[in-house]
């Protein structure tokens, strides 16, 4: 890998895992959504990048997508067990991390927080060049059901390309017999997620995040040079469109922009997070959202 690509993603590592750690801090009882999510994409500018997309903060039994809206006045609730991912672009050059966190630390969810957080640790331990995704998958599930919870099966880490933060190779929760290997020179995320319940999950509604996915977007439109091929929140286009919900709506009729939806356990139970970004070099590995 190309030293000045190597550096673009240690550096949006580095901001990805301080903007993490400093989320964490935000979230208690009665802290809105909104303010939570501005003041860590904020602090992702502030040093120097750009938010990877926008930050999600799922509550309970959702696993990912949601993000605040403009105005909106949710707030945390004591016993929330909420996944903070986010991450941080430098030059197009991404990261992605998450991690569980439960509000007000009552400690009754520990074990669930606890299971992923060691799966994704089991999972950096036997990571090497060309390993089969499945064996990534199988050290994951065995950590988790070893915790008496079961790992969520349709979802799992991903690859990651410039401006592309889902790409290329799946890597599963479980041994699902996935038969391709994690080739070195390449980035990559883990991301374990363990459910009290079934471990399946379904789109919800919306969840306020948004990319551009059509092939006729004119590259001098402000979205495009706004936020390129990235989520983006609707608070974001907010910004610096005021007539931003007819837009949106219209783009959406277009097929130019894709909503996400909010990921939610099938069977309402409460779901825990845990995410790296990793480059998987000819001869190392390194976990750029770690210290």
């Amino acid at each position: 890998m190309d030293s000045e690509v190597k550096n673009k993603y240690l550096e949006a590592g580095k901001i990805g895992r301080e903007a993490l750690e400093y989320v964490q801090s935000l979230i208690e009882p009665g802290a809105l959504f909104l303010d939570v999510a501005e003041k860590a994409e904020q602090f992702i500018r502030d040093q120097g990048g750009r938010p990877s997309f926008p930050v999600n903060l799922s509550i309970n039994n959702e696993a990912a997508h949601y993000t605040p809206s403009f105005g909106d006045s949710k707030t945390f609730k004591t016993g929330d067990v909420v996944k903070v991912d986010l991450g941080a672009e430098v030059d197009g050059y991404l990261s992605d991390n998450a991690a569980t966190v439960e509000v007000g630390e009552t400690g009754k969810h520990s074990d669930l927080i606890d299971c992923t957080r060691e799966a994704l640790n089991a999972a950096l331990k036997v990571l090497r060049p060309m390993i089969p995704a499945r064996k990534i998958g199988a050290e994951i599930e065995k950590v988790i059901s070893s915790f008496g919870f079961k790992p969520v099966k349709n979802l799992g880490g991903h690859g990651i390309n410039r401006y592309d933060l889902h790409s290329s190779i799946f890597i599963p929760n479980y041994d699902d017999g996935n038969a391709a290997f994690i080739k070195p020179d390449t980035v990559i995320a883990i991301e374990p997620f363990a459910s009290t319940g079934i471990g399946m999950i379904h789109n919800g509604p919306g969840g306020n995040i948004y990319i551009l996915s059509g092939t006729k977007i004119n590259r001098e439109e402000e979205i495009y040079r706004n936020f390129n091929t990235i989520p983006f929140a609707e608070r974001w286009l907010a910004k610096i469109d005021p007539d931003y919900k007819k837009y949106l709506k219209k783009m959406l009729f277009r097929r130019e922009v894709s909503h996400f939806a909010i990921l939610r356990e099938h069977s309402g139970a409460l779901i825990s997070q845990a995410e790296h970004t990793i480059m998987v070099l000819s001869d190392d590995i390194v976990v750029t959202t770690r210290k």
